[in-house]
């Protein structure tokens, strides 16, 4: 009862307070003028804010949760988009005059190795004018990685939520690969970017749109991913064009180590003969000018064969990449190791034992006097193309694979996982790499090879379930003429369609089924003599069921649409040249392609020249995307930090300032409370006593 009495007490003294305060404020002269003009402007900012709240709800709420918003302009395209998939995209982008970026170099990479060039790291602001070209062309992207080594870009609005700047420790597993300098070596690793699409497009710095660019130019819902495909991979010899290898004919030319030996062609055809020569391009000969020494590669197939028995498997997914010795083998081998060494490759890619190699890559196989090739100069792009298409040739057969066009590539990451997964060994081999390597595993060929390549089992109640369209789980024999026709080549012969009804009506009369289903009326023809075709029937039936899985069995297993490129790309290589320059600019001017790439191939000791030709590259780009994209700082700024890493120092160092200011307001502000209302606050917590009555 006293504790309530004291509660009650308290809260009527305050109540006395705050009246006697307020008749204070109201014996002032201008008190109900100042009243009347608080009042009016609470009105008004109601008024105000209603208004906004509308105008938010109207643009910004649907840019929040609507997902056609979800861009890098905030704004709606549902009217122009097909369909809606969240597409990010993803830069690697270095700035190759950084001193410390130099520094680095120097210390982790040697001096004579060609990759390290100055102008395969030099920054023309390439990234500045492709980030233009994006929001121009491609506003519906949802948001925009840069993968760098921790650089940023001076220009860059690091405050911008739609750019993130991500570095190469943010996504390698194994730090020890760092710092690295390779780019197949940064690619193989884009995918594990935090928070990043499922699909996202990955550009590199020097690419650029010329033209409005949707997602139906890279995917449907119909035919699946768009592929597009350029020149020829670079032949295996300068006498013998991939297409020859495991055509089934033996072509002499082709049977060495740098061919695989003709796919095996010449191991079962008695009498060598020719294939026919070609007449489509080849890589284009620019590429293949390099001034390192010829890499080759191939099986070291004698070791492997006698010891194979003896080595220990380190992988089941694992693909053996093996170097021959430099000595002749392909005039030593007998028929029995041929015959031996066709078996060996035709084996399960799966089941491939995972042997080191301690041979020194560089040197050069013997052929015999009849094939004696000369030396090709490739450089390490082509070499790595030549390194992924052996691999590839023992994974999924000989093929003639094309280059996929410079432009936007769209990945898909999960398929990048599985990619990793299969071939393991080769990816982490790419990561350690410091610098460009014959070996790579480059990025977007093997990615799009593998989407290509890449087959699944479709068991027979898939394919009975495709052919039964009425969904009656049965056959009826319009249906079994919808299989017919597509199971054997038309027209069809009388004989074959007797033969499949007599098939199964025999595994009818034999084998037992547990469920007969009821077909709906008007199954048969009326003088069909078939059973009632179940899918049980048919999965037990093997001579019918083999026949439809032979050609029915094995499906893409990620759908896909092979375009020949050309069309809407331009890769043009940037020389010394001035007048080539000039005109071949003012070509993509007059009609520019959806993706342009200009590449570097400049001749570093023509310095006069090549500052001319950057000069032209320039105002080229700013011909074409004049106007400041919402990425970039306004023309008068630039980013005090160099480096991520010492702006997240300053950050960390402004929040603890922060913090301590934020800390020191708190406590005067308490304590100018404390003084004001001293005595009002000992008043209200004072315990007052109550009078004693005497009697």
């Amino acid at each position: 009862m006293p504790i309530a009495c004291r509660i009650f007490i308290n809260i009527m003294s305050t109540w006395k307070l705050l009246q006697r305060r307020c008749y204070d404020l109201l014996s002032y002269k201008y008190s109900l003028l100042v009243i009347l003009m608080a009042f009016t402007c609470i009105f008004i900012g109601i008024i105000h804010f209603g208004e906004i709240w509308v105008a938010w709800s109207k643009e910004k709420y649907e840019a929040v949760f609507h997902s056609f918003n979800d861009n890098i302009l905030g704004i709606s395209f549902q009217k122009k988009l097909c369909q809606h998939v969240p597409i990010d995209v993803v830069y690697t982008w270095v700035n190759g005059s950084d001193p410390t970026f130099l520094k680095s170099l120097k210390e982790h990479v040697p001096i004579l190795d060609i990759n390290t060039a100055a102008s395969r790291f030099s920054d023309k602001d390439e990234l500045r004018y492709s980030l233009r070209s994006l929001e121009m062309y491609a506003p519906w992207v949802r948001h925009v990685y840069i993968v760098t080594n921790g650089q940023i870009p001076s220009w860059l609005d690091m405050d911008n939520p739609r750019v993130t700047l991500i570095t190469h420790e943010d996504i390698f597993l194994n730090k020890s690969d760092l710092p690295t300098f390779s780019s197949p070596a940064i690619e193989s690793h884009i995918h594990r970017i935090p928070g990043i699409s499922d699909k996202f497009l990955y550009f590199n710095d020097d690419v650029m749109l010329g033209a409005e660019v949707w997602p139906e130019d890279f995917v449907t819902q119909a035919g699946g991913q768009k592929v597009y495909l350029a020149w020829w991979v670079p032949d295996c010899s300068d006498v013998c064009p991939w297409a020859w290898v495991g055509d089934g004919s033996c072509d002499p030319a082709c049977n060495t180590t740098l061919c695989e030996f003709d796919g095996g062609d010449c191991d079962s055809t008695p009498v060598p003969t020719d294939s026919e020569a070609l007449d489509e391009e080849d890589y284009p000969q620019k590429f293949l000018q390099d001034t390192q020494d010829n890499t080759n590669y191939g099986l070291k197939i004698l070791n492997i064969l006698r010891n194979k028995n003896n080595s220990v498997p380190n992988s089941t997914e694992a693909v053996i990449q093996q170097t021959l010795p430099h000595e002749t083998v392909h005039s030593k081998l007998n028929v029995n190791k041929r015959i031996q060494l066709k078996r060996y490759l035709n084996d399960d890619i799966l089941n491939l034992l995972q042997i080191n190699s301690t041979v020194n890559i560089n040197n050069k196989p013997n052929y015999s006097d009849q094939w004696k090739l000369r030396t090709r100069q490739l450089d390490t792009y082509a070499e790595s193309l030549l390194y992924v298409n052996k691999i590839y040739n023992m994974a999924y057969g000989f093929e003639r694979r094309r280059v996929p066009a410079h432009m936007p590539h769209l990945i898909d990451k999960w398929i990048v996982a599985d990619m990793q997964k299969k071939f393991e060994y080769e990816f982490k081999k790419t990561s350690s790499h410091k610098v460009r390597n014959s070996e790579d595993m480059q990025f977007a060929f093997s990615y799009f090879y593998f989407l290509t390549s890449e087959k699944r089992k479709v068991p027979v109640e898939e394919i009975f379930d495709a052919f039964d369209t009425d969904k009656s789980g049965t056959w009826s024999d319009r249906e079994i003429r919808t299989l017919l026709s597509r199971l054997y080549p038309l027209p069809l012969d009388y004989s074959l369609v007797v033969e499949f009804e007599n098939a199964i009506t025999n595994c009818s009369n034999v084998m037992k089924i547990s469920e007969i289903s009821n077909p709906p009326l008007g199954e048969r023809y009326l003088d069909s003599s078939l059973p009632v075709v179940s899918k049980e029937l048919i999965a037990k039936c093997k001579t019918v069921s083999n026949k439809i899985e032979v050609k029915f069995g094995e499906r893409k297993h990620y759908p896909h649409e092979v375009i020949k490129a050309g069309k809407n790309e331009i890769f043009e290589m940037l020389t010394s040249n001035v007048s080539l320059t000039v005109q071949l600019l003012d070509e993509i001017r007059r009609d520019p392609k959806k993706f342009v790439c200009l590449n570097d191939d400049m001749d570093p000791l023509r310095r006069s020249e090549n500052e001319i030709v950057r000069a032209l590259l320039n105002d080229f780009y700013r011909s074409l995307y004049p106007l400041r994209s919402t990425f970039e700082l306004p023309l008068q700024y630039r980013n005090l930090f160099t480096h991520r890493h010492e702006l997240f120092e300053w950050r960390a160092n402004r929040t603890r300032a922060r913090n301590l200011l934020l800390c020191l307001i708190v406590l005067l502000l308490v304590t100018t409370f404390y003084h004001l209302f001293y005595h009002q606050v000992r008043r209200l917590f004072r315990i007052r006593a109550l009078p004693t009555l005497l009697v």
